[in-house]
């Protein structure tokens, strides 16, 4: 136990020791059963820390720790996971201690600028791996969501109803995560923003102001990257009322109005949520054009392999040939027996003196009406089971026994 504590107590020292602002390890989270070492370790370490700017630094430290432990369970455990609200609120004091502090030392009369400046530091990059986190969470998501996408439209193809109900269900979890994960960074990235402003209120009006303007063109240009990673097209003049804003934030603090340009370059800052709801309106417009036109190239491509099937059974049918004259007054031969739909090739030659024809009854096909020696063809499919008379139409010709029959069996 004396070594758990002893560890738990000069852990976080190594990190400003080494002068790195990196992230420290998380060690144990919320939801392990001895993580009241960790809140011991911290209680004992701000017991023995007597100087206020050390303190201060301590809870940065801590809340740095927090977000070391929020990573790990979302990378773990996901975004419904019952530690991620313990670390948020753990986060959110250490923050909230660290301003206290800082406003404390200021109401005694001290200058405080620069621990401000060094806490807000300290802070950002721990920050900023908050956000990559997640950000690749969101991704994952993303991610899960389309293949989830994939299998449903192969499902669907498949006629897999009960697989395809079962895509549809995790496909409705993972939208559900990616919305929850979404409030759960904005909800954090308010509660930290509170607590910063509050440290930031006491740094140099010029620093605030710089680092506000400074934010508000990487926001831009993030919102930029989220309209190319997605794939759509903003308006020209999606920018110009933050162009606008930002200038003028740019002037006045050219002029020395740190207040205003800071309002200027917040405003801005706002402006920027509707042109990222515009963007999310316009990739729901998108992906229901290319499910559309996907669902579009399915059907054709379906067409078309029925046409190939078709056109395959078609001329796999063979065609059955047959020779057939006519002469006073009798076909030969009299009878012939085909197989339902089979392809039928009747050659029929006058050897008569008279005209003749052959038609076959009941399938409304037939020959043209020729003359001695002359010749004519017919082609058509056997569709119809049954006997079908075959009769030269030339009238009388029928009456004189020119008939035979066609079989289909």
């Amino acid at each position: 136990m004396k070594y758990i504590i002893a560890s738990l107590i000069l852990a976080p020292y190594f990190v400003f020791a080494q002068g790195q602002a990196v992230l420290p390890k998380a060690g144990l989270t919320p939801e392990s059963p001895f993580y009241f070492l960790d809140k011991l370790g911290e209680v004992i370490q701000e017991f023995i820390t007597f100087n206020p700017q050390a303190k201060a630094r301590l809870q940065i430290t801590f809340a740095s720790e927090r977000i070391a432990e929020i990573k790990v369970i979302l990378e773990t455990k996901g975004v419904e996971a019952k530690g991620l609200d313990i670390a948020q609120t753990r986060l959110q004091a250490n923050i909230a201690k660290a301003a206290k502090i800082v406003s404390k030392e200021k109401s005694r009369g001290r200058d405080v600028s620069v621990l401000a400046q060094d806490l807000a530091s300290n802070f950002e990059t721990s920050k900023a791996v908050l956000a990559q986190t997640f950000k690749e969470q969101k991704q994952a998501l993303k991610d899960r969501e389309e293949e989830l996408k994939t299998q449903l439209r192969a499902a669907h193809r498949a006629g897999d109803t009960v697989k395809e109900e079962a895509l549809v269900q995790e496909l409705g979890q993972v939208k559900a995560q990616k919305e929850f994960l979404e409030l759960k960074e904005e909800d954090i990235d308010d509660e930290l923003e509170v607590e910063e402003e509050k440290i930031g209120e006491e740094m140099e009006a010029q620093r605030k102001t710089e680092k506000a303007i400074s934010e508000a063109q990487e926001e831009k240009q993030e919102v930029l990257d989220e309209a190319v990673e997605e794939g759509v097209e903003l308006p020209t003049n999606a920018f110009a009322e933050f162009d606008n804003l930002l200038s003028r934030a740019k002037s006045a603090f050219a002029a020395g109005n740190f207040e205003e340009a800071k309002s200027l370059a917040k405003q801005a800052k706002t402006s920027l949520k509707q042109i990222e709801r515009t963007i999310k309106e316009l990739e729901k417009t998108q992906e229901l054009k290319e499910e559309a036109e996907e669902a579009i190239k399915e059907a054709e491509e379906e067409q078309r392999q029925e046409s190939v099937r078709e056109e395959e059974e078609e001329e796999k049918v063979e065609i059955k040939e047959f020779e057939v004259s006519g002469s006073e007054f009798s076909f030969e031969p009299s009878s012939i027996t085909v197989k339902a739909g089979q392809k039928v090739k009747i050659k029929f030659k006058n050897k008569g003196n008279a005209p003749h024809n052959l038609v076959i009854e009941g399938l409304g096909v037939g020959t043209k009406t020729i003359g001695n020696g002359q010749k004519d063809v017919i082609e058509f499919t056997a569709s119809i089971p049954g006997k079908f008379a075959i009769i030269c139409s030339v009238p009388g010709h029928k009456e004189a026994g020119m008939e035979g029959s066609l079989i289909v069996e």
